[in-house]
């Protein structure tokens, strides 16, 4: 029996949360899917025929529209290039009806937005389809929650970095502390508005600046370069700032970063006079050219070294504004439950938990892509199981890649075990196996396979940079659209990606060669158009005894009045720290540098323990260390840090000293401090 479909009804019926919207800067609602429907606590009365931002509009208690702004970008986005756009998971909160109550559910989503084209290749509308992940977000669990404001900073300072938010409707203007600390500002002295922010700047700039901020009218993204207003050196800052809109379209705010340029541009300078003052020499005078030569040389040097530290600085002032929204997130949060604290009501403070907790775990995790993008985070190099450890993300791969994609492994039995550092090899797997899903927009195929593979004191010329020795091969191949070989050349440099702007910061792949190249490791692409492209990681085979990981007790170990002197810098940390050990019943004792805790080792004040960050002011951690040693050559040693440059046991650590990374958890933290003790101690 022929049965005509309707549908229409089929459509509606999907489980899937879809929308389809018109193809215009209104995003009519042209249907909905009841499943959807049921997720945003709407009827298709309230839907169907409407714009999307008319009825699903800004939370009012949000700081900044950022639900409804970055899902605006995103249909624009699509609109411009006519190729879907995968959304990161985004906060967006529902309004609930007046029947329940009304006022607004925090919900997180990840959404996808996919043009429908005709034959002449024109958009005809847009799916919208979405997963209501709230759940998943506000039940992860991070341990740097106190710890992530401090490393972010921390990271801006060292770059030359500061942020601003401009709000135009009020005239209201607002910086950080790196860059008033980068403004030169005085105690107490602010920047709140545009014009007193202009006079900082010198005057011959003046006008190029206020041309730039001008571009906010049309809600368009701008950069500028300007010297600040001040005697001395020139001091050079290079402002970049993003304009983002409310769900009406209209201007909400301007946020921006500026990074000191200053070495770049001096070396520029340098570089300018020093190839004038070359032209200018006599070619029969060959001392005179030898030594122009070597002060371009040193020209040159600075200008590479000043390009790297702008490179740091354009990293910061890129995620900027993404850090900026998390520590919103957890001070907000933080708020809110202070002041139902002092009213003596706990509702929803579990919510207001969950999600600092999981803004502070993001933050962490930016501040991890600074250090994996240096190569300067702490590695824990220990025997992986890399069969074992592919096995174990098999699942989560296959949800992360989309049901149009097919994971196949490949794994050579009786591996040995490589010498890495395991949160960093699954760091690279996942940035491997999304980039290989991303290069296949229609789907495909991802193998992902392991061997061996030794090489000998012949170099290879296709493999250069890869050292003697024995290799574990972790490789991943997809099905996908592949890379030209200029492509190629270019993948490891950071911030280099050919994906769309607002897509991919193009650190991924120099994120994965930084910690691969850390190890000792080595990694490879190869690749032809449309047909696929392989990325193959060397890592260096484990050789010694191999050892399993202890399991962690339940509750940490109780002290039985061990003295310990705790050196940080930090107060909030120290005071911390100090708690946490005193509650364990040892005896504290603290100091907040290098000279302050030699005046009490030199003491007769009994001492079982050591705890010192590493980056102390003036003498750091380490060389305390050494003296130390020398006044008590038994003192055990546990060192703090969230930042070594080359930090591995063989060049740093001594007897009876071990390291802790920051930000950890209280009980690691805890039971590290147990281990270091000793039962032979107790």
């Amino acid at each position: 029996m022929n049965q005509p479909l309707d549908f229409k009804t089929i459509f509606e019926a999907l489980p899937n949360l879809n929308l389809i919207l018109s193809a215009d800067p209104e995003f009519i609602m042209l249907a909905a899917t009841d499943a959807r429907l049921r997720a945003t606590l709407k009827s298709r009365e309230d839907c169907i025929g409407r714009p999307l931002f008319e009825v699903f509009g800004n939370n009012p208690g949000e700081t900044a529209a950022s639900g409804t702004g970055l899902l605006r970008a995103s249909l624009e986005r699509v609109l411009q290039t006519r190729s879907p756009d995968r959304m990161e998971i985004t906060k967006y909160d529902v309004q609930r009806p007046a029947s329940q109550g009304g006022g607004f559910e925090v919900r997180y989503w990840s959404p996808i937005n996919v043009p429908v084209l005709n034959e002449q290749g024109e958009i005809t509308c847009i799916i919208h389809q979405t997963q209501d992940v709230t759940e998943q977000v506000l039940s992860q669990d991070a341990a740097t929650l106190a710890h992530a404001d401090e490393r972010f900073r921390a990271a801006l300072f060292a770059s030359g970095t500061g942020t601003f938010n401009w709000y135009p409707g009020d005239g209201s203007l607002y910086f950080d502390k790196s860059l008033e600390q980068i403004f030169g500002l005085t105690l107490g002295q602010k920047l709140d508005t545009f014009e007193r922010f202009i006079q900082q700047i010198h005057g011959e700039d003046q006008v190029r600046v206020r041309a730039a901020f001008a571009q906010h009218s049309q809600a368009r993204d701008f950069s500028v370069e300007f010297r600040l207003a001040r005697p001395g050196p020139e001091q050079w800052l290079a402002c970049k700032a993003r304009a983002f809109r409310d769900a009406s379209g209209d201007l909400s705010y301007v946020a921006g970063a500026c990074t000191d340029v200053s070495a770049r541009r001096h070396a520029e300078e340098a570089l300018r006079v020093s190839e004038l003052r070359l032209r200018q020499l006599n070619e029969t005078l060959e001392a005179r050219v030898a030594a122009e030569v070597a002060e371009r040389s040193r020209a040159e040097s600075n200008l590479r070294q000043a390009q790297k530290m702008e490179a740091v600085g354009q990293l910061t002032g890129g995620i900027a504004h993404d850090f900026n929204n998390l520590l919103t997130g957890i001070i907000g949060s933080l708020d809110l439950m202070q002041r139902r604290h002092h009213r003596g009501d706990l509702r929803d403070v579990e919510r207001y938990i969950g999600a600092a907790v999981t803004s502070a775990q993001r933050a962490a995790a930016l501040t991890q892509r600074l250090l994996a993008f240096s190569r300067q985070q702490t590695l824990d190099l220990k025997p992986v199981e890399v069969n074992r450890l592919v096995a174990s993300l098999e699942d989560f791969l296959r949800r992360t890649t989309g049901e149009n994609v097919t994971i196949v492994t490949e794994l050579k039995a009786g591996l040995p075990p490589a010498c890495m550092d395991v949160n960093q090899l699954e760091s690279a797997l996942i940035n491997l196996v999304i980039n290989a899903r991303d290069a296949m927009p229609h789907g495909g195929q991802i193998t992902i396979s392991t061997g061996r593979h030794y090489q000998s004191s012949i170099p290879d010329p296709k493999k250069r940079g890869l050292t003697e020795g024995d290799y574990i091969l972790l490789c991943v191949t997809d099905t996908g659209t592949g890379m030209p070989p200029e492509v190629i050349e270019r993948a490891f440099e950071p911030f280099f990606t050919t994906k769309p702007i607002g897509q991919g910061t193009g650190l991924g792949l120099s994120m994965v060669y930084g910690y691969i190249k850390q190890a000792k490791g080595y990694i490879q692409i190869e690749s032809e158009l449309r047909l696929g492209t392989s990325v193959c990681l060397y890592l260096p085979v484990h050789h010694g005894e191999t050892t399993h990981a202890q399991v962690e007790s339940e509750h940490a170990p109780q002290g039985t009045g061990e003295t310990i002197l705790v050196v940080e810098d930090e107060p909030v940390v120290r005071s911390l720290v100090v708690e946490v050990l005193n509650d364990l019943g040892y005896q504290t004792l603290e100091a907040g540098e290098a000279t302050e805790a030699l005046a009490i080792t030199e003491s007769s004040q009994r001492i079982d323990l050591l705890v010192t960050d590493v980056g102390l002011p003036g003498m750091n951690g380490r060389q305390l260390a050494e003296i130390v040693r020398q006044q008590r050559p038994g003192l055990r040693i546990l060192f703090a840090t969230g930042y070594a440059e080359s930090f591995t046991a063989s060049d740093f650590l001594g007897p009876d000293m071990a390291v802790i990374t920051k930000p950890f958890a209280i009980d690691a933290f805890a039971t590290k401090v147990g281990e270091m003790l000793g039962p032979d101690e107790r």
